[in-house]
């Protein structure tokens, strides 16, 4: 009996520890890289659950129009506006967010041209070349994509969707879809109208006050448009030439040789939509700041109380594109 007392003893000591490690001990919670986030339109970033696999966890949003998050964590912005991630163990009865705030994509640039059919192009802030100016970049889906082997200061679309570009040269250029073909003529700036005119300024001062010449494309070369001079210019969807001169003035062809001057604006630049819209980035008299305006179509123009900057440009629906004196690109 002595014999066996010891050996129970044993057995049921084994059997008691191995219980007692056989119980698993779940985590109490779940830690995430993140907590809040900061993110622009377009750009992402990668939750990820410490001591779990991505695929151990469920992820969630609360508003996925406003940011998206997959199987593996990973998180793509899309508007502006607030959501929350949920990461949720598939496991245990635990869980953990991270606050996600979406801001507007902050694009640096030189200048706008949108297309009558909806096309962006952006030249950018980053210098390509002393002679041919910055790098030309297509947006499409809060996404920039170069365009090769080309630099430009200037650039306005086509209504099928194709840019030409002055360079700092003043090279005028037309995209062909891979390369870029040089057009005759030397040009400051470029306009293209809903019904593919297209216009230019010249590199030729023909006013002390007014700037330099405007010219018609016809296809074969251009032709010069006498009685007026300028440094931007923009078209609208009929083909008829608006045009801000060296001293700040608005004018519109009014047909023959006719020039028409607005005296109430003051503006740097000009851009005019598939639909008409027209808008400066200008000021009135005594004004220490630009502003966006747009025009009434009755001789007058509306301040939309929105601070401007330097070069505009329109949607097809009407809505303004504008650059700061920060370089950075702006929309309503």
């Amino acid at each position: 009996m002595k014999k066996i007392l010891p050996v129970l003893f044993c057995f049921l000591l084994f059997s008691t520890v191995s219980c007692v490690k056989s119980v698993e001990e779940g985590p109490d919670s779940i830690t995430l890289n993140y907590t809040d986030l900061q993110l622009q339109v377009g750009s992402g970033k990668q939750l990820l659950a410490r001591r779990y696999d991505a695929s151990q966890i469920t992820w969630s949003s609360s508003d996925s129009t406003v940011a998206s998050i997959n199987d593996k964590g990973i998180i793509v912005a899309l508007k502006e506006g607030q959501t929350t991630m949920t990461a949720k163990s598939k496991q245990y009865n635990i869980s953990a967010i991270c606050h996600v705030v979406v801001s507007a994509m902050v694009i640096e640039g030189k200048d706008i041209g949108i297309g009558a059919d909806g096309s962006v192009f952006i030249i950018g802030a980053d210098s390509t070349s002393a002679s041919s100016g910055y790098s030309i970049s297509k947006l499409v889906d809060n996404t920039l994509t170069k365009l090769p082997d080309c630099g430009a200061v200037r650039v306005a679309v086509s209504p099928t969707g194709t840019p030409w570009v002055v360079t700092k040269a003043h090279k005028i250029l037309k995209y062909n879809g891979t390369g870029w073909d040089e057009m005759p003529g030397l040009g400051t700036d470029i306009a293209i109208g809903a019904n593919g005119a297209v216009f230019a300024i010249g590199n030729i001062e023909t006013s002390p006050s007014g700037g330099n010449n405007i010219m018609k494309w016809t296809e074969t070369g251009w032709v010069d448009m006498l009685d007026c001079a300028a440094i931007r210019i923009a078209v609208t969807p009929d083909g008829t030439p608006w045009v801000v001169n060296k001293s700040g003035l608005v004018y519109v062809f009014g047909g023959d040789y006719l020039w028409v001057a607005f005296n109430n604006i003051t503006a740097s630049d000009i851009g005019i939509g598939a639909d008409g819209s027209v808008f400066v980035t200008g000021r009135n008299t005594g004004d220490a700041d630009p502003d966006i305006f747009k025009y009434d179509g009755s001789y007058n123009w509306n301040n939309l109380n929105i601070t401007g900057g330097t070069n505009i440009s329109v949607t097809p629906d009407g809505k303004a594109w504008w650059i700061d004196k920060a370089n950075v690109v702006h929309h309503q």
